[in-house]
């Protein structure tokens, strides 16, 4: 006797309709009015991350078995991990399943005790990430496209590079999830520990920000001859940026540290076909920098197209887009044209608004294609599409301000990647580098550009820390976007009308202005933010803050001539003719 086992993929029933297929009569109603009359043989099965939206009927109809997550652990998935191992690599288990055990697994438990992430993950799906990292390094002897192992000296670094692979996967796979102050911890953990072993990657610990360069074996090198592998800085081979006086404001990406690494992993992780989740808040440039990696800097296999997501995102319209972009391979099979690999980018993917239920159907549809590879065809009703050669980007914030939790059965297939608050250093050398292209045009007032930009990020520092958001001031939330409109408003004046630091302390005052303390809502504030101006005025210019700004009104504009076509950016000190314009 041979007994089948038929599955039913079960997208989403109404709580009435489960309870009917539940019961004894075991018929499932849809709402085209068919009827569909289960066999006693057939049985139904649920996995649901809770029952919150589950009634006490369908809960008492059915059999519960929970599973705790510590239950199976975490050793499986390094057990099968070392099982698949390529060939060439297999004498090398013993070694790489004691650097989990002295690396992988403890580097978890220092996740959850003394670790902040930005958004929730899962153990297992973090471990699964470390294993992808190490499967990026392995390629070269893993026979992918049919292309032959590498020569005998470079299969002769696996030994001395064992340790450095680990290294640098466990920090972008654990360490990379976290927020800065997380990540100091998690460096200082992982060079204690690999002194501990005595375990010193070539020097790693004498460097910091740092990328692996393994000598040929993953990594190209220029006569293509095998090389002691060494850690470099991210910023060694970045040429010098320029930045033009035709140059639009928001053209302008100046590379900093965090751009060039953030943008370096989301290249291998694509090329590893791993789906990608830029995670971090508002104004660490998530999609400035997604989106030159992917309008420039990919492999021209790579078709790279841009969605944004919405609270009225809608699940077909997400499909119908998608589906839009890929052709048909063969029967039930669609992807991009052959040899080519799709990316989709989806900016603010946790924007779509919760249905009834709790889920957000736009995500759900990208889960679903996650766990089985495709969707169903609206229009051929039971046709299933696969889709291949597709990979996902995507970018949010926290949950909070109109953004939702996003399922951590979507999001375990991502690879994390935060976007941390950028660094003082990072935000001088994008400030700094933007300010000195502007003010180098006045050959007097040069000298001051590092004390204007010293100033105007402890003014942001001091705002960030001072004018928290309460109930009466839900709207003090300031970020970069806040700091870089500073900058912006600077830029608008053409630097040969200003001659002298007076005028410049003005514009640098009025900008701070318009910016901060416009969004302030009481005369305690504003009058806090004034003195707070004026005492860096007097201690970082030296300069008598009565002379500079005065008791008056400080005002610049570009609409006193409402006829020119050119509009000049300038300072009014005409009240008179103010009153005239805007009446």
């Amino acid at each position: 006797m041979v007994f089948f086992h038929l599955w039913f993929v079960v997208v989403f029933l109404p709580p009435t309709r489960i309870n009917v297929v539940l019961d004894d009569n075991k018929k499932l109603c849809l709402s085209s009015g068919e009827i569909i009359k289960l066999k006693d043989t057939q049985t139904m099965m649920f996995e649901v991350a809770d029952l919150a939206v589950a009634s006490p009927a369908t809960v008492s109809r059915c059999g519960m078995v929970y599973l705790e997550p510590g239950v199976l652990g975490l050793h499986p998935y390094i057990n099968c991990w070392l099982r698949r191992l390529p060939s060439l690599v297999v004498p090398y288990t013993e070694e790489l399943r004691s650097l989990c055990e002295i690396y992988l697994l403890p580097s978890l438990d220092l996740l959850r005790s003394r670790m902040k992430e930005i958004v929730g993950s899962v153990d297992s799906a973090l471990v699964q990430s470390f294993l992808a990292l190490m499967d990026y390094r392995l390629v070269p002897v893993s026979g992918k496209d049919n292309k032959p192992p590498p020569a005998s000296q470079f299969l002769r670094l696996i030994p001395g590079l064992l340790v450095p692979w680990t290294v640098f996967s466990l920090t972008w796979s654990i360490g990379s999830t976290c927020d800065y102050e997380s990540r100091v911890n998690f460096s200082n953990w992982l060079r204690a520990t690999m002194e501990e072993n005595k375990h010193n990657p070539l020097g790693l610990h004498q460097k910091i920000n740092t990328v692996l360069h393994d000598g040929g074996f993953t990594d190209i090198t220029e006569d293509n001859e095998p090389l002691p592998p060494t850690w470099h800085s991210w910023m060694e081979n970045v040429e010098e940026y320029v930045i033009n006086p035709d140059m639009k404001y928001s053209d302008i990406e100046v590379p900093t540290i965090d751009n060039i690494r953030n943008a370096e992993m989301i290249g291998i992780l694509l090329n590893n076909e791993n789906n990608v989740l830029c995670i971090g808040p508002t104004g660490t440039g998530k999609t400035l920098t997604v989106t030159a990696k992917l309008s420039r800097n990919m492999h021209k296999k790579f078709i790279c197209d841009f969605i944004t997501f919405s609270a009225r995102t809608s699940a077909n319209q997400t499909q119908d887009l998608i589906d839009s972009k890929l052709d048909r391979r063969r029967k039930g099979v669609f992807g991009p044209p052959i040899l080519k690999k799709q990316v989709f980018f989806i900016d603010d993917f946790n924007m779509p608004a919760l249905e009834v239920y709790g889920a957000q159907p736009p995500i759900e549809l990208i889960r679903q294609w996650m766990d089985f590879k495709g969707w169903y065809d609206r229009k051929n009703v039971g046709e299933f599409r696969n889709i291949i050669d597709v990979n996902f980007v995507a970018a949010m914030g926290p949950p909070g301000g109109g953004r939702n939790p996003v399922t951590a059965r979507c999001l375990r297939h991502f690879h994390f990647i935060t976007f941390t608050e950028m660094e003082d250093s990072s935000k001088i050398t994008i400030f700094g580098s933007i300010l000195q292209s502007w003010i180098s045009r006045m050959p007097d007032l040069t000298k001051y550009y590092e004390n204007i930009t010293n100033a105007t990020l402890s003014v942001y520092k001091t705002i960030l820390q001072e004018l928290l958001p309460t109930p009466a001031k839900t709207h003090y939330t300031f970020n970069l976007r806040d700091l870089s409109k500073v900058f912006q408003g600077i830029l608008m004046l053409e630097p040969e009308t200003v001659d002298n630091i007076e005028l410049l302390l003005r514009l640098w005052y009025h900008e701070n202005c318009r910016v901060y303390q416009d969004r302030l809502v009481n005369d305690d504030d504003r009058n806090w933010f004034d003195k707070l101006l004026r005492e860096k005025v007097r201690q970082d210019f030296k300069a008598d803050d009565a002379t500079c700004i005065g008791d008056g009104n400080v005002l610049f504009g570009d609409f006193l001539d409402p006829t020119a076509d050119i509009k000049i950016y300038r300072e009014i000190t005409d009240m008179d003719n103010l009153s005239k314009v805007l009446n």
